[in-house]
């Protein structure tokens, strides 16, 4: 440990009792070095061998970074099992892999953002097309009329609902949106016709 240059200035401790890094330092290089127990998951075996319990949670983070700061330079020195550049590599794709368990699947992970960059842009002209159904049946003289009419309010106000009950799901959303969209245009098809009528 002298040889590594760090010196022990606190006493490392876990689950109340002093770590031991002489057993700890066997253990790791007993399974091939730090790396091969990160890329191999296999800080179940070392905490058992420790005689620490395997209910703590954080333990693999916890002797990963004792066992970096006090042992893994006298690992290089002694053994050469790697390098600092491979311990880091194992260390993001660990990371890289806990996250993605996190968000439950790298599928949900990453389709969020995917659907919403598809999204972004029909998003945009749906108020303006909302606003004209909207207007088309106030403002305009002829909508009025139409208003009045059984027939019209149906292509606009039930596409309308559409978006509001599905915006839960991007797709749906986007398709409910198109066919808004759709029924803004015909409602003003419709609307036109029935001016030059």
């Amino acid at each position: 440990r002298r040889s590594s240059g760090t010196p022990v200035n606190r006493i490392p401790i876990m689950a109340k009792q002093v770590l031991d890094l002489y057993m700890l330092y066997t253990l790791v290089t007993e399974k091939g070095g730090l790396v091969e127990v990160i890329n191999k998951k296999l800080w179940r075996e070392i905490t058992k061998g420790l005689s620490l319990p395997t209910s703590i949670t954080s333990a693999a983070f916890t002797l990963r970074t004792q066992y970096m700061k006090y042992l893994y330079p006298y690992e290089c020195e002694k053994r050469g099992l790697s390098n600092p550049n491979e311990l880091q590599a194992a260390i993001d794709s660990n990371r890289r892999e806990g996250r993605r368990q996190g968000f439950g699947g790298s599928l949900f992970a990453y389709s969020p953002g995917g659907t919403h960059g598809l999204l972004s842009s029909p998003k945009l002209p749906v108020p303006a097309l909302g606003l004209a159904s909207a207007t088309n049946g106030g403002a305009i003289t002829p909508g009025k009329k139409i208003k009045k009419e059984e027939d019209s309010p149906i292509p606009i106000s039930m596409p309308s609902r559409l978006p509001v009950s599905l915006a839960g799901h991007p797709v749906v959303a986007a398709q409910a949106a198109a066919v808004q969209v759709a029924a803004a245009a015909q409602a003003a098809a419709l609307e036109q016709l029935r001016e030059k009528l």
